[in-house]
């Protein structure tokens, strides 16, 4: 029987599902690409069986092929299809940024992710200029967050892959471009790794909240209003992020000829 493929969405995000223990291969960058150029979405996620005590494991796959360490509404999805699968409300993901814990109450699930962190070796500034005001966060993947006057006017299609790929971000990084509105509450667009301007992220929504509160702009808990939707975000006194929003399936379908012919 030819695997399936699960089209699930949150705040905007749209993201391929795929169990990998239903395919005779893993997922390589090659084929993870293809499937997102063949049937659209922001990356895919592909799932297998948990390790270190989790109950799922997730490796997220972007559409160039390269892979990122977190992903915040991604982790929503799969913890609501995990939580279908396994008959509980709290689910627990293994990630390349560690083991996030979730808990799922229908629609809304509530997803911890990787402790925050204002520098570290996703962040080396050099003697090149950077040409923005701005704060570096890490909740296991590197973002840096840009506060401006008007979200919409930010020229992100041009400026975006030139910042992803500046010299100070030696993996480099997501962009966050906010606007507080007041304690709490802010708008953001974002310029996402290996993807491009996205209507979400939810790992971007997080790095937000938490350079806002950082800065003193903001105070937690932060409703971070993004072109796909809205999340809302805890940062603690700790550097701990729990992030609350929506995840749900758009479809399920057949893994694709060309790319089952990939993995034969």
């Amino acid at each position: 029987m030819t695997p399936l493929v699960e089209r699930w969405q949150g705040a905007g995000n749209v993201y391929l599902l795929v169990d990998a223990r239903d395919l005779s291969q893993p997922l390589t960058a090659a084929t993870a690409s293809a499937l997102v150029a063949e049937c659209g979405g922001d990356g895919v996620l592909e799932l297998a069986a948990g390790s270190g005590g989790a109950d799922v494991s997730m490796r997220i796959w972007n559409p160039d092929g390269s892979e990122s360490e977190a992903c915040g509404n991604g982790t929503r999805m799969v913890a609501r299809w995990a939580s279908e699968r396994l008959g509980q409300a709290d689910i627990s993901i293994a990630t390349a940024a560690g083991v996030l814990p979730c808990h799922v109450d229908g629609e809304t699930i509530t997803a911890g992710l990787a402790p925050a962190t204002l520098a570290g070796p996703q962040y080396r500034p050099t003697d090149e200029a950077f040409p923005y005001a701005h704060t570096f966060v890490s909740v296991g993947n590197p973002h840096v967050v840009i506060p401006v006057d008007d979200v919409d006017a930010f020229p992100l299609s041009t400026q975006g892959p030139l910042l992803e790929h500046h010299s100070w971000f030696p993996e480099r990084a997501n962009v966050e471009i906010t606007t507080v509105l007041d304690r709490h509450r802010l708008r953001m667009r974002v310029w996402e790794r290996g993807v491009g301007e996205t209507p979400a992220c939810g790992s971007g929504a997080c790095a937000a909240a938490v350079a806002a509160v950082a800065t003193g702009v903001a105070d937690s808990p932060v409703t971070v209003m993004l072109p796909g939707g809205e999340l809302v975000i805890e940062v603690g006194e700790d550097g701990s992020v729990t992030m609350h929003g929506p995840a749900a399936r758009i479809e399920s379908f057949e893994l694709p000829p060309t790319i089952f012919s990939l993995l034969a």
